[in-house]
């Protein structure tokens, strides 16, 4: 099972002071360095992690700070077994959590920016060039967090050519899945290191 935990920002409260108890101190300050936006994101996105350790990991008290690998990805020391992934964008964070490496990625639906069109495979670019109007955007954005989950899920980020590897299939033992998000605009999909896929649950978080 794979579990994607996501949050909607406008239910925050502005002041982080209220949050002292369920995120490190260290990470409070650098989210306080934040634009307002960025900074409700990626306090949404710490809270995610914080609570799915909780429910995953109830042994470890929380909150719990987070560690970086050599490529940038985050882990939780102590539990190689806990595999999650963050992501945000628009009004929304999401934290995948699963048995296995994991990449998440959700985007909001914004007008295509044409030059990054050229990151894609032929084939995806083919793809694109025959879908018109609002489905090719949407076509676009499927296809496009499909490629970072696979990125975020390998550990390679943007230093690998997304030209590369096929969105759908993209290979080396990794299977990408879409996720329906309730909300209309955002798409979502999920990476895990592993050929069959698994069932994904979608978990709206209270707040």
């Amino acid at each position: 099972m794979i579990y994607i935990y996501a949050m909607d920002i406008m239910k925050l409260d502005q002041d982080l002071s209220l949050y002292a108890s369920a995120v490190p101190e260290a990470r409070l300050y650098q989210l306080q360095q934040l634009p307002p936006q960025q900074r409700m994101l990626s306090l949404a996105a710490e809270l995610l992690f914080q609570r799915s350790v909780h429910r995953h990991c109830r042994e470890v008290p929380i909150p719990v700070s987070r560690d970086r690998d050599e490529n940038g990805k985050p882990y939780l020391l102590g539990r190689p077994d806990f595999h999650f992934n963050l992501s945000h964008s628009g009004m929304w964070a999401v934290c995948a959590v699963a048995d296995v490496e994991v990449g998440v990625d959700i985007q909001q639906d914004r007008p295509v920016p044409g030059k990054v069109a050229r990151r894609f495979t032929q084939q995806e670019q083919a793809m694109l060039k025959r879908t018109d109007g609002g489905e090719k955007a949407s076509l676009f954005f499927d296809l496009w967090v499909q490629k970072e989950a696979f990125l975020k899920c390998t550990g390679e980020g943007i230093r690998r050519d997304t030209r590369t590897f096929q969105a759908q299939n993209p290979g080396e033992g990794c299977v990408n899945q879409l996720v329906d998000f309730p909300v209309p605009g955002y798409h979502l999909a999920v990476c895990t290191r592993e050929e069959v896929p698994e069932e994904v649950q979608l978990v709206i978080m209270p707040f």
